[in-house]
């Protein structure tokens, strides 16, 4: 990718047949446009609606030369569809929102007033809220195959005792530097991209944000928090996988093919191995609270078996 800053700014929207909610989102953030800056709506491939549709909006916004809808030819994945991003509106900074994210007023100012103040930050995350106005989870530790024991347990002592292995950092603590953030939205230094390259297009989708944000922290770049920018998100609107999770039902199988490759890359080629059988040591603990009376929290189903898919790194990535 050529080093390139015709735009202070570039927000990119990938879609994958969710046209009503990525014009949403359009319409939420392109008012907060101002000065050399521009959205890149890429669509994946969708094989639907979703690009007349996207196309038809550009045309009619009120500045069309603020958007471009690019149409990929094939549906390679959230971090393939950024990284089309970054190459039709190079910019110092990228937005990044997925389309089920609403940015609320003075989002996009709040955050590159912190991006700019702030040498060697390399990424921003706002503050996500649900529909009703609760802040959302977005700052996070690394995955680790601890961290697989404190899920699978979901067991309160197990937690307290590997509180490092507690993905999840609190709501209310915006003490604990994270070690990634939820890419539902977040700002990302162009510098940074021309250093550690783009998105990892191996992640088809889920854990590329880990990935990511990994790679930043190595470089030596810092990521930051703007509380003040606000964003509405509504968890698993653009994928539907949050409310399977939720449901207990069996996840797609580009989760877990994600999740494999994650720890094959951090913790070589037995990192699945050791990440899953942590999980199973969870669950064992999580069952035996049923001596107590306490049933074994709910897992998503099939899970026992299915982290096992691509677990050597053969199977395609893909929706």
């Amino acid at each position: 990718m050529e080093h390139c800053e015709e735009n202070e700014l570039t927000v990119i929207l990938v879609n994958y047949r969710t046209p009503d909610l990525t014009i949403e989102a359009a319409k939420s953030i392109l008012p907060q446009l101002i000065g050399a800056s521009s959205l890149v709506i890429v669509d994946n491939a969708s094989g639907d609606e979703s690009l007349d549709k996207l196309q038809s909006f550009a045309r009619g916004w009120d500045d069309p030369h603020k958007t471009v809808v690019v149409a990929s030819a094939t549906n390679s994945g959230f971090s393939a569809g950024n990284n089309q991003g970054f190459k039709a509106r190079p910019a110092k900074w990228f937005l990044l929102m997925n389309s089920d994210a609403i940015a609320r007023p003075g989002a996009v100012a709040a955050m590159t007033e912190i991006a700019t103040l702030n040498a060697g930050c390399g990424a921003v995350t706002p503050s996500l809220v649900d529909h009703q106005g609760i802040l959302q989870t977005s700052r996070f530790r690394s995955h680790s195959p601890i961290t697989e024991l404190v899920d699978g347990a979901e067991t309160g002592p197990v937690t307290k005792f590997f509180s490092n292995g507690d993905v999840a950092i609190s709501t209310d603590d915006w003490e604990t530097a994270p070690d990634w953030v939820s890419f539902a939205a977040v700002l990302i230094s162009n510098e940074v991209i021309q250093k550690i390259g783009p998105m990892d297009e191996s992640f088809f989708l889920y854990y590329e944000d880990c990935d990511f944000c990994r790679r930043v922290l190595s470089a030596g770049y810092k990521i930051m928090a703007a509380p003040d920018a606000v964003f509405a998100h509504e968890a698993g609107g653009t994928t539907g996988v949050q409310g399977k999770i939720d449901d207990g039902a069996r996840l797609p199988e580009y989760y877990y093919v994600s999740r494999n490759r994650y720890y094959r890359k951090y913790y070589g080629p037995l990192g699945p191995v050791w990440a899953n059988l942590f999980w199973y040591l969870g669950r064992m603990i999580a069952h035996l609270r049923g001596v107590a009376g306490r049933p074994a929290p709910q897992t998503p189903h099939g899970r026992w078996r299915d982290i096992w898919i691509n677990w050597r790194g053969t199977a395609a990535n893909k929706r």
